[in-house]
């Protein structure tokens, strides 16, 4: 579940404010930086691949900015940046999730990123017909 969901207009897309608290905003973060490091380190990149790295540099950094305040803080996603949290966590936890030994902490992180992943694919088809609504595409209903 995410804490108050808002799904809101910003330049003429869905976007989607919620609140995290630290242990999940650190979760993600972490994902996402396992996910640049070892998808986007691996060779040459062609230019989707450098914008795709950019944006998810981008939403790692945002997402880490506060990580040692223990309060929760708003977080901001597109349609897009959502999908970029679900490859990441899909990808650290099927690489991460093994029956060997891991630290405690790993395996917080392993079950934050777990419980997160079905509200985020939930966000994305909410994202993406709000976005349909305000391009005045069809009623979701």
């Amino acid at each position: 579940m995410l804490e108050d969901l808002h799904l809101v207009a910003d330049e003429g897309r869905a976007v989607a404010v919620f609140a995290a608290g630290a242990e999940r905003r650190a979760a993600l973060a972490d994902a996402l930086s396992w996910q640049l490091t070892h998808r986007f380190q691996a060779g040459a990149l062609e230019a989707e691949g450098v914008v795709e790295m950019r944006a998810a540099g981008a939403l790692a950094d945002r997402l880490d900015e506060h990580r040692d305040v223990d309060a929760k803080a708003s977080i901001r996603l597109g349609a897009e940046e959502a999908r970029l949290l679900i490859e990441a966590v899909v990808a650290y936890v099927s690489e991460r999730d093994t029956e060997a030994y891991q630290p405690p902490e790993e395996r917080a992180r392993i079950a934050e990123l777990s419980a997160v992943l079905d509200p985020l694919f939930d966000l994305v088809l909410d994202l993406d017909r709000a976005d349909e609504m305000l391009r005045g595409g069809a009623s979701p209903y």
